[in-house]
Protein backbone atom coordinates (compact mmCIF):
# COMPACT_ATOMS: atom_id res chain seq x y z
CA UNK A 1 0.00 0.00 0.00
CA UNK A 2 1.37 3.52 -1.23
CA UNK A 3 0.95 6.08 1.75
CA UNK A 4 0.94 10.02 1.04
CA UNK A 5 3.88 9.93 3.21
CA UNK A 6 5.56 7.84 1.44
CA UNK A 7 4.78 9.72 -1.88
CA UNK A 8 6.05 13.23 0.01
CA UNK A 9 9.34 11.26 0.49
CA UNK A 10 9.60 10.00 -3.02
CA UNK A 11 9.50 13.78 -4.09
CA UNK A 12 11.59 15.34 -1.49
CA UNK A 13 14.35 12.38 -2.48
CA UNK A 14 13.83 13.43 -6.35
CA UNK A 15 14.02 16.99 -5.10
CA UNK A 16 17.12 16.37 -2.93
CA UNK A 17 18.96 14.31 -5.69
CA UNK A 18 18.76 16.45 -8.61
CA UNK A 19 18.90 20.01 -6.24
CA UNK A 20 21.10 19.58 -4.12
CA UNK A 21 22.17 23.17 -3.54
CA UNK A 22 18.20 23.83 -2.71
CA UNK A 23 16.57 23.82 0.44
CA UNK A 24 13.26 21.72 1.54
CA UNK A 25 10.99 23.50 4.08
CA UNK A 26 7.42 22.22 5.28
CA UNK A 27 4.45 24.31 4.11
CA UNK A 28 4.18 25.80 7.43
CA UNK A 29 7.15 28.00 6.84
CA UNK A 30 6.31 31.56 6.26
CA UNK A 31 9.11 33.75 6.65
CA UNK A 32 13.19 33.10 7.23
CA UNK A 33 14.08 30.28 4.70
CA UNK A 34 17.08 30.72 2.55
CA UNK A 35 16.66 30.63 -1.18
CA UNK A 36 16.90 28.51 -3.41
CA UNK A 37 14.55 26.56 -2.53
CA UNK A 38 11.16 24.22 -2.27
CA UNK A 39 8.01 23.69 -0.43
CA UNK A 40 5.93 20.52 -1.48
CA UNK A 41 2.67 19.82 -0.54
CA UNK A 42 0.32 17.10 -2.03
CA UNK A 43 -3.53 17.61 -2.09
CA UNK A 44 -5.12 14.31 -2.09
CA UNK A 45 -8.02 15.19 -4.59
CA UNK A 46 -10.04 11.49 -4.78
CA UNK A 47 -10.35 7.95 -3.07
CA UNK A 48 -12.58 5.07 -4.22
CA UNK A 49 -13.73 2.28 -3.48
CA UNK A 50 -13.54 -0.02 -6.96
CA UNK A 51 -13.90 -3.03 -5.53
CA UNK A 52 -13.57 -4.52 -2.09
CA UNK A 53 -10.23 -5.30 -3.44
CA UNK A 54 -8.41 -2.14 -4.22
CA UNK A 55 -9.23 1.53 -4.58
CA UNK A 56 -8.64 4.54 -6.87
CA UNK A 57 -6.69 7.43 -6.03
CA UNK A 58 -5.96 10.86 -7.36
CA UNK A 59 -3.84 13.60 -5.59
CA UNK A 60 -2.05 16.96 -7.04
CA UNK A 61 1.63 17.50 -6.10
CA UNK A 62 2.53 21.25 -5.51
CA UNK A 63 6.05 22.32 -5.72
CA UNK A 64 6.96 25.75 -5.21
CA UNK A 65 10.29 27.11 -6.01
CA UNK A 66 11.69 30.54 -4.51
CA UNK A 67 14.60 31.08 -6.85
CA UNK A 68 17.77 32.40 -5.33
CA UNK A 69 17.64 35.28 -8.31
CA UNK A 70 14.10 35.65 -8.09
CA UNK A 71 14.19 35.82 -11.83
CA UNK A 72 11.61 34.60 -14.62
CA UNK A 73 14.39 33.49 -15.92
CA UNK A 74 15.61 31.39 -13.29
CA UNK A 75 11.99 30.27 -12.84
CA UNK A 76 12.15 29.05 -16.64
CA UNK A 77 15.10 27.08 -16.39
CA UNK A 78 13.84 25.45 -12.80
CA UNK A 79 10.39 24.38 -14.83
CA UNK A 80 12.44 22.89 -17.22
CA UNK A 81 14.60 21.01 -14.49
CA UNK A 82 11.87 19.91 -12.97
CA UNK A 83 10.28 17.98 -16.27
CA UNK A 84 13.41 16.71 -16.66
CA UNK A 85 13.83 15.38 -13.17
CA UNK A 86 10.50 13.71 -12.95
CA UNK A 87 10.46 12.27 -16.20
CA UNK A 88 7.91 9.96 -17.24
CA UNK A 89 7.47 8.56 -13.66
CA UNK A 90 8.20 8.85 -9.73
CA UNK A 91 9.09 5.44 -8.04
CA UNK A 92 7.51 4.82 -5.23
CA UNK A 93 7.93 1.72 -3.02
CA UNK A 94 9.36 -0.17 -6.12
CA UNK A 95 5.64 1.17 -8.31
CA UNK A 96 6.63 3.60 -10.96
CA UNK A 97 3.73 6.04 -11.14
CA UNK A 98 3.00 8.78 -14.24
CA UNK A 99 2.95 12.53 -13.41
CA UNK A 100 0.14 13.72 -15.63
CA UNK A 101 -1.41 17.21 -16.34
CA UNK A 102 2.31 18.74 -15.79
CA UNK A 103 1.14 22.76 -15.22
CA UNK A 104 3.01 25.49 -13.99
CA UNK A 105 2.69 29.21 -13.06
CA UNK A 106 4.49 32.25 -11.53
CA UNK A 107 3.29 34.14 -8.89
CA UNK A 108 5.48 36.97 -7.42
CA UNK A 109 8.80 35.52 -8.68
CA UNK A 110 7.51 32.08 -7.18
CA UNK A 111 7.59 28.96 -9.76
CA UNK A 112 4.54 27.01 -9.05
CA UNK A 113 5.39 23.24 -10.69
CA UNK A 114 2.22 21.23 -10.37
CA UNK A 115 1.41 17.22 -11.50
CA UNK A 116 -1.40 14.80 -11.22
CA UNK A 117 -0.74 11.08 -10.04
CA UNK A 118 -3.46 8.23 -11.01
CA UNK A 119 -3.01 5.57 -9.18
CA UNK A 120 -4.32 2.05 -7.72
CA UNK A 121 -3.88 0.46 -4.30
CA UNK A 122 -4.76 -2.65 -2.10
CA UNK A 123 -7.09 -2.17 0.31
CA UNK A 124 -5.52 -3.03 3.62
CA UNK A 125 -6.98 -6.13 5.08
CA UNK A 126 -7.26 -7.75 8.54
CA UNK A 127 -5.32 -10.91 8.31
CA UNK A 128 -7.95 -13.98 9.61
CA UNK A 129 -6.27 -16.38 11.99
CA UNK A 130 -8.03 -19.45 12.57
CA UNK A 131 -6.79 -22.17 14.73
CA UNK A 132 -4.57 -24.51 12.71
CA UNK A 133 -5.58 -28.39 11.94
CA UNK A 134 -3.75 -31.17 13.47
CA UNK A 135 -5.20 -33.85 12.38
CA UNK A 136 -6.88 -34.99 8.70
CA UNK A 137 -9.39 -38.31 8.58
CA UNK A 138 -10.17 -39.27 5.26
CA UNK A 139 -12.33 -41.95 4.15
CA UNK A 140 -12.84 -43.13 0.27
CA UNK A 141 -14.86 -45.55 -0.78
CA UNK A 142 -15.22 -47.98 -3.52
CA UNK A 143 -16.93 -47.69 -6.58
Amino acid sequence: MITLVNIKKAINEVLKTNFPDAKLYAREIEEGFIRPSFFTQLIPATSEYETRNFTSNKLTVIINYFSKDETDLANVKMYDSLRQAFGMNLQIQGRHLIPRDIRADETDGVLQYEFDLDYLDDVPKEEEHYEIMKELYVTTQKE
